[in-house]
């Protein structure tokens, strides 16, 4: 009841969000796409868009509509095959977004990323500046991944994460994640028993082992890449929705908060747009800082930054600047933030209290590990409703 109410009060002030449409539900025969449905999302985004509700498209599709130009039955596996795919098929899904969309009387633009248009805070600035024009003109933004030019360290991996950095890139109030099956479940849906999960809190997201799931041959997600974009959204205090989206009018349902699909809780207090930008448009490193309860107390509750004198283990080989985990001594991530140590400093240093850090290291303009505005601090999950 509590997560149901939680949604619903969310929903009272939506003014903007962010929908993510997934191959599957892009591909028929009309050139390699289902035009019938993507006729039904304009007309729903229009509706929304004319409601005074900011909408941002994050679009699949040009990697299948790429292969029926030149006659692929599946795409390669190749990298720089389904490149030239998505580079071909790219015009012809926004021509039939033109045309759809200008049907019902809304302009289109498209904005074409990659991951280091997020990972540097000017170049994301900028991005976030670019959609907020765009809004302000009532055109509607319509995103897809930059794949003929992206480069594999420069991947988003999937639309299912860039739709999730977009939402807390333009400060969404919604991501709406639209997919072929009718949500999350608490094991694969295949299997025998199969339940799906109306409300998703935090802890229970954490201890879900579905695996990868079957992304299918043209898409490059699957559930376990939709969970992890859920929380990425809700960490930023972003309601997410994962269900069907070929369900009739689903846009305006989910706006509703009916009782389909998955909606995944989010954190009760958003941050800071700068915080955004640590917790979702820049990318983590493998670096992982593991702290004493005293630390995570201060973390948590005090509202402190991490000293030298709370570190009990360093692992990744991180430099500084890099974006960490914090974590406690079970494993649970505490907090994330730029590191003003190397990893091999910290390594030397972590336990240490100020004075012995200057013996060990000189005079250091900032004696913090993290400092608290370079940190997103989580929810503490272990105290979450398991519901």
């Amino acid at each position: 009841m509590e997560d149901r109410e939680t949604v619903r009060q969310s929903l009272r002030s939506v003014r903007r969000i962010v929908v993510k449409v997934g191959t599957n539900l892009l591909r028929g025969s009309d050139e390699g796409l289902n035009l019938g449905f993507m006729e039904s999302l304009a007309r729903q985004i229009s509706e929304i868009q004319l409601a005074g509700i900011d909408v941002i498209l994050v679009s699949s599709g040009a990697v299948g509509a790429g292969c029926h130009v030149l006659g692929f039955d599946e795409p390669p596996a190749e990298t720089h095959l389904r490149q030239a795919l998505a580079a071909i098929g790219q015009s012809r899904l926004m021509h039939h977004y033109k045309q759809l969309f200008n049907a019902c009387g809304l302009r289109v633009a498209q904005v074409l990323l990659t991951r280091d248009s997020l990972d540097h805070r000017m170049r994301y600035l900028n991005a976030r500046n670019t959609f907020e024009t765009l809004l302000h003109w009532h055109i509607l933004p319509i995103v897809n991944e930059n794949d003929p030019t992206a480069v594999e360290e420069l991947r988003f991996g999937d639309n299912d994460q860039l739709s999730a950095l977009i939402a807390g890139k333009i400060g969404a109030d919604l991501l709406a994640i639209l997919t072929d099956v009718e949500g999350i479940f608490d094991r694969p849906p295949s299997e025998p028993g199969a339940v799906r999960i109306p409300y998703l809190s935090a802890v229970r997201r954490s201890r879900l082992k579905i695996g990868q799931g079957r992304p299918g041959s043209f898409g490059l997600g699957g559930m376990k890449s939709k969970l992890e974009a859920a929380g990425m959204a809700t960490r930023a205090g972003i309601l997410t929705f994962v269900g069907p989206g070929r369900a009739e009018r689903i846009l305006h349902r989910v706006l509703q908060g009916e009782e389909i699909g998955t909606w995944c809780i989010p954190q009760r207090r958003r941050i800071s747009a700068r915080k955004r930008w640590l917790a979702l448009g820049k990318r983590i490193g493998d670096g992982r800082v593991y702290v004493d309860a005293g630390a995570e107390d201060a973390l948590r509750n005090g509202g402190k930054s991490l000293l030298p004198s709370g570190v009990c283990r360093v692992e990744g080989n991180f430099q500084t600047g890099e974006l960490i985990r914090i974590l406690d001594a079970s494993e649970n991530e505490i907090a994330i933030g730029l590191c003003r140590y190397s990893a091999v400093e910290l390594d030397r240093i972590r336990g240490c209290r100020t004075t012995e850090v200057l013996e060990m290291l000189g005079d250091r303009q900032f004696l913090e590990v993290v400092h608290r505005n370079d940190m997103v601090v989580m929810k503490n999950e272990r105290t979450d409703d398991d519901g």
